[in-house]
């Protein structure tokens, strides 16, 4: 049976519309490598005892990161969760209401996304946030397209030291507009090159996007590119690791005029890549242009504190052409987890947890800038990563991984002009003794 149930005749009246002969070549821009060409081989069925022991015979191939002494960051962190954290979110009431599609019935989960967009609010400093949406990288291109609805210009300029995954998603997001994007560079220092920067404005850029803490961990020079981009009329997008935010200064008070990222820092676990939530805020003026929807407090006619969502402009709600986003999913459950990650901590808990991340990446970086073989290609001005360099970093890499040491991230691969230059994250998990010993079996394996 075919997964699409079109009749020859959708088929030929869709085609028609594309101005395409056939169904093969709608699908002709596919490289052949990745096509499939034969069958799909699926087995027969078996019975659901032989079905969970093949399945735990796979999971058992897995060694979980608990088994490792991991640095891994540029993205996903490995974060102190609260024990209460997943007690919470656990409860039927949070984990089955997938989102509130019927409002007037959801008040406690509608409740719980104010608050967390109070909370996400009162962290960066902007007026308005929205309800959550997939993640950091859609939150990225959903405030690109935000800005360019906002002063109905065709460039976006963003800066290379933007997480290259980011990038890629936005590429994707434009690819169906006519809309120019362009490449900022970053100087010798790993921060955005101002220089270049004033040489791509003009009357028809929309907006630049910059990430701080950067991809290399470096914190940028905000207020100066919000300044110098302000001059044009140039919207500011500012993409940042909401958990930096325990320590460093609200974005608003930089001069960003939209404020995103992913909010996994905030209460969620690392398995398999995730699970992930995109944040997206602004000022209030740009209300309306915000991606998906936002909860609003209001009163009952009886006078009680009552909780609806007050802007909702999106496709299942609204004719697809007039909708601000396109894509429906987002994150509820893990957005509500940071509320209640945040609500745990508190103020004076949460920053004391950024001040160990800060104290032990820095620690982490003196230690390994002190080895021979180790060189910084740039400064020290980082939150809780950074960029080390030293001969042979792929093979150290491995050699490191055989010793249940995951080092970081080799950034070859996204950028080639750092060759051999390792990312590296410490988080307020990670322990003194854990980087000593990180950095003692650097130096052997480096003599």
């Amino acid at each position: 049976m075919s997964y699409i149930l079109n009749t020859s005749q959708q088929i030929k009246e869709m085609l028609k519309e594309l101005h395409l002969s056939s169904v093969e070549e709608l699908f002709s821009h596919l490289p052949d490598s990745i096509r499939l060409k034969d069958e799909l081989k699926i087995p027969p069925g078996i019975s659901e005892d032989e079905l969970g022991a093949l399945i735990k015979s796979n999971a058992d191939k897995n060694t979980p990161l608990s088994c490792y002494n991991s640095f891994l960051g540029g993205g996903l962190y490995f974060h102190y969760l609260p024990a209460a954290l997943k007690h919470l979110l656990l409860r039927s009431e949070f984990y089955t209401a997938y989102t509130p599609y019927q409002a007037e019935c959801s008040q406690g989960v509608l409740q719980a996304i104010y608050e967390y967009q109070t909370y996400m609010c009162m962290l960066t400093g902007m007026e308005v946030s929205n309800a959550s949406l997939y993640d950091g990288a859609s939150s990225l291109a959903e405030a690109v397209l935000m800005s360019l609805r906002i002063n109905k210009r065709k460039k976006v300029l963003i800066a290379e030291s933007v997480h290259p995954e980011y990038r890629e998603v936005l590429k994707t997001y434009l690819k169906g507009f006519e809309f120019t994007l362009e490449e900022i560079p970053f100087t010798k220092e790993g921060m955005l090159d101002i220089n270049k920067l004033r040489a791509s404005l003009d009357e028809a850029t929309s907006c630049l996007a910059i990430q701080t803490p950067n991809f290399f961990g470096l914190i940028e020079d905000t207020q100066t590119i919000t300044q110098t981009i302000k001059e044009k009329g140039v919207l500011s997008i500012v993409v940042t690791n909401p958990f930096s935010l325990s320590l460093l200064k609200e974005l608003s008070l930089l001069g960003a005029d939209i404020v995103c990222g992913d909010g996994q820092p905030l209460g969620s676990p690392l398995s398999l890549g995730g699970p992930a939530f995109g944040f997206l805020t602004t000022k209030k003026e740009f209300m309306r242009q915000l991606p998906g929807r936002i909860v609003g407090k209001t009163k009952d006619r009886e006078g009680n504190d009552g909780f609806c969502l007050t802007l909702q402009a999106r496709e299942q709600h609204i004719r697809r052409e007039k909708a601000t986003s396109n894509i429906c999913s987002n994150q509820s459950l893990n957005a509500i987890g940071a509320a209640i990650y945040l609500s745990l901590l508190g103020k004076e808990e949460f920053r004391r947890a950024g001040t160990y991340a800060l104290n032990l990446s820095h620690y982490c970086y003196e230690g390994l800038g002190a080895l021979p073989s180790v060189s910084m290609p740039f400064s020290g001005r980082f939150f809780n990563e950074f960029i080390w360099h030293l001969p042979q970093a792929e093979e150290v890499w491995q050699a490191l991984y055989g010793r249940n040491i995951i080092c970081g991230i080799l950034v070859e691969k996204f950028y080639p002009q750092l060759k051999n230059c390792i990312l590296t994250c410490c988080t307020e998990r990670k322990t003194k003794e854990e980087i000593d010993d990180f950095i003692k079996n650097v130096e052997e394996l480096t003599k």
